[in-house]
């Protein structure tokens, strides 16, 4: 069973560009989408369990040039 979520991220301004398309080729990563509000992109990712996503989420996403924060939704079935 796999774990799914959304990335709210907030990115510097100038760079978001350069961090929708580098999350792209992120391993878990399954869409990338600019937007508008509080948050500057929102990232669905799939992982095997929470240290896999915990592993993107804080080694590749935040490891991105221009990337400020996230706030992590996990995707919940009931």
């Amino acid at each position: 069973m796999s774990i799914s979520a959304y990335a709210l991220v907030r990115i510097t301004p100038n760079k978001v560009k350069n961090v929708v398309n580098e999350a792209q080729n992120i391993p878990g990563v399954k869409k990338v989408n600019p937007v508008t509000g509080p948050y500057d992109a929102i990232v669905f990712l799939e992982a095997s369990d929470m240290k896999e996503l915990g592993k993107v989420v804080l080694a590749e996403i935040h490891s991105l040039d221009g990337v400020i924060d996230t706030t992590t939704c996990l995707v919940v079935e009931y």
